[in-house]
């Protein structure tokens, strides 16, 4: 152990962000909703190409998430376990999520957020991470940042790729795609099959010594899944665009406890209830869709860009009795105009979008938001400003109003820019916070119609360092402080439950520091630091699933005409634990990952990643499985 984490540390401090150095040209569209360089943007931005992803290996996009400075991801399960993401102490659901633009947080969830289980890379062509609170921009709960996921345009000759890919596990999946540009179409199109045999989703508790080990029995996943993005030019600045994205899944759970004699539960795949034959069908079958019709026009100065879409998710509970099934739908529209003169930028836009909940109870609801937002971005000299204000009304509790100032600064002698922001946000309370129904065999009094949002504030502050020779150093401190937390509540007097508004607040605060260089014209090499102090308001001490300190860092090769690329990457996760009250620890590990690929001509390409190169036995939730070294090789044909 100690020379894996001395490894980790090692390459954390000899290569002393994520792959920045690779981004100094990026074009990013998520921090100001106009497209921006990556360098002037305000705010801290961290985006992930395709290409990086290849880099990486990444089987599931969560994968390539765990690099990115200030942002942890905690798994319960390594094919398809429920996937949350925090980001710089915040969890899922102060995050916004988007696709394309559009929000694809489930409904029907207690605390809706997006579960990155499922998210399968392929057809990603990159995904933007903006940090700190942007509800100015985007509205209820981008309190922790947002996570845009743009997916693939059709470019160059028309084309066509074939792909296999098989590994550990009895892990196969063939995919297809064809994309170009012909008469004014752009087209994208993807369709792909994933199966696995998998591992077992929970780890053989051992009461003896509460110490686990890998489980015996294998949970399988299935995934089918296709996506497209069109688009047409209507004329020389207009276009008429559509995305389509659809997967479906299935998923074999596990759902074995061993139960202490004070009624403590530990998940355990060695349970005998896990062995029941209903136990061992148990599984859940999920559907998404996302669908986006979106015109723009640009008439001199002026852009008008407007869209509506359809999204849903949908999930069934197989061979589970009593367990509901559940079927979240949003629709919305969105108008965004853009005038620019000079270096003033000015950016108005109004939303309108329709939640439902439903699920097999009688119980149904849908929820109405509206917005509008305005932002003023201005340039002057080597300082650009923007500040944004927004108004949600929400029929539950009214408006509320949220706001961002951020300052980006180039100095110009020393290659210099320095950032700064504040931000507020909220939180809304859910549907089904606000409106459950009540159960009284268990005490539970339902939803609570009173709930205000969550309200936070958010500040950060660094800079970044550009040196000659191909050196990058970043700096950030951030700060988030939320009030009026929405909380289960159960009066033990009655013992009585519902949600409520608690007092006491959430507060977090730390460091991202990272260093990217290409020293050789075949070596770039890079890490990161963060350390992250998020409070619970509960116990006083660090909120569970937060990793203290995360070291991160990379190495890549490249060769033959650079056509063969090998990249090697490490993480440590300091002391993090899965309690409030720190008694199950689930930090303090190294892994390491490798991958290899090499293009044999301009058609074909192969590759070979290996995860967890040294089998370490690890867990991201307490009592849930995570990979042991696993082989993967995908080979890739092109045709024209």
């Amino acid at each position: 152990m100690k020379l894996k984490k001395l490894l980790a540390l090692g390459c954390a401090l000899a290569m002393l962000s994520t792959y920045a150095h690779a981004q100094d040209n990026v074009i990013v569209v998520t921090a100001t909703r106009t497209e921006s360089n990556i360098l002037n943007t305000p705010s801290q931005v961290n985006v992930i190409t395709q290409k990086q992803i290849e880099k990486d290996g990444a089987i599931f996009t969560k994968g390539a998430l765990k690099y990115v400075p200030g942002l942890s991801i905690v798994s319960n399960g390594a094919f398809g376990g429920t996937t949350t993401v925090f980001m710089r102490g915040l969890s899922s659901r102060y995050i916004k999520t988007l696709m394309d633009g559009v929000d694809v947080s489930d409904p029907t969830l207690i605390q809706p957020y997006y579960d990155f289980a499922d998210l399968l890379p392929d057809d990603i062509n990159r995904i933007e991470v903006v940090q700190g609170a942007q509800s100015g921009l985007y509205g209820a709960n981008a309190v922790g940042g947002v996570i845009n996921i743009i997916t693939k345009r059709g470019s160059g000759k028309p084309h066509v790729i074939v792909k296999e890919e098989l590994g550990s596990d009895s892990t196969f999946k063939e995919s297809a795609e064809a994309g170009g540009v012909s008469n004014g179409l752009s087209f994208y199109i993807n369709a792909l099959r994933l199966d696995t045999d998998g591992i077992s989703k929970m780890d053989k508790y051992n009461p003896t010594d509460h110490s686990y080990s890998k489980g015996d029995e294998d949970d399988s996943y299935h995934q089918t899944a296709f996506s497209t993005r069109l688009e047409y030019e209507l004329g020389s600045l207009s276009k008429l665009g559509l995305v389509l994205k659809w997967y479906k899944t299935r998923n074999y759970l596990d759902n074995g406890w061993y139960v202490t004699p004070d009624y403590h539960y530990f998940p355990d795949d060695n349970a005998p209830t896990n062995n029941t034959p209903t136990a061992k069908s148990l599984r859940v079958n999920k559907h998404f869709l996302l669908s986006k019709l979106y015109i723009t026009k640009q008439i001199g100065n002026l852009k008008i860009n407007l869209n509506g879409y359809y999204t849903h998710t949908f999930r069934y509970f197989k061979s589970a009795p009593g367990w509901n099934n559940y079927k979240g739908r949003r629709w919305g529209s969105n108008i965004l105009i853009t005038y620019k003169i000079n270096r003033t930028k000015i950016t108005a836009g109004a939303t309108g979008k329709m939640d439902k909940y439903e699920d097999s109870s009688p119980f149904k609801k849908l929820r109405y938001n509206y917005a509008g937002f305005l932002e003023l971005l201005q340039k002057i000299g080597n300082i650009k400003l923007q500040a944004t204000a927004r108004e949600d009304d929400f029929k539950t509790f009214g408006k509320h109003f949220t706001y961002k100032l951020g300052a980006n600064y180039l100095l110009e002698k020393t290659h210099t820019i320095l950032k700064a922001n504040f931000g507020t946000g909220f939180r809304a309370p859910s549907i089904y916070e606000l409106y459950a129904p009540p159960i009284p065999s268990w005490y539970f009094l339902g939803g609570n119609k009173d709930l205000d949002p969550e309200k936070a504030k958010s500040w950060d502050f660094g800079f970044i360092q550009l040196i000659p020779n191909n050196i990058k150093i970043s700096f950030t401190y951030f700060k988030n402080i939320i009030k009026d937390r929405i909380t289960y509540y159960t009066d033990y007097t009655t013992w009585q439950s519902t949600y409520r508004n608690a007092k006491g607040k959430t507060v977090t605060d730390g460091v991202e520091l990272g260093i990217s260089a290409k020293p050789l014209k075949f070596l770039t090499i890079g890490a990161n630091y963060t350390y992250t102090a998020s409070k619970d308001p509960e116990t006083g001490i660090q909120a569970a699933r937060v990793p203290l300190r995360v070291y991160t860092g990379f190495v890549t090769l490249t060769g033959l005409n650079k056509r063969l690329n090998a990249t090697l990457t490490g993480r440590y996760i300091g002391k993090r634990y899965d309690d409030r009250k720190h008694l199950k620890q689930t930090g303090k590990y190294a892994v390491f990952d490798f991958t290899a690929s090499y293009e044999v001509n301009k058609n074909l390409s192969a590759s070979l990643t290996v995860k967890n190169i040294f089998d370490r036995f690890y867990e991201e939730v307490y009592g849930y499985s995570t990979l042991p070294r696993s082989v993967f090789a995908t080979v890739s044909y092109r045709f024209f």
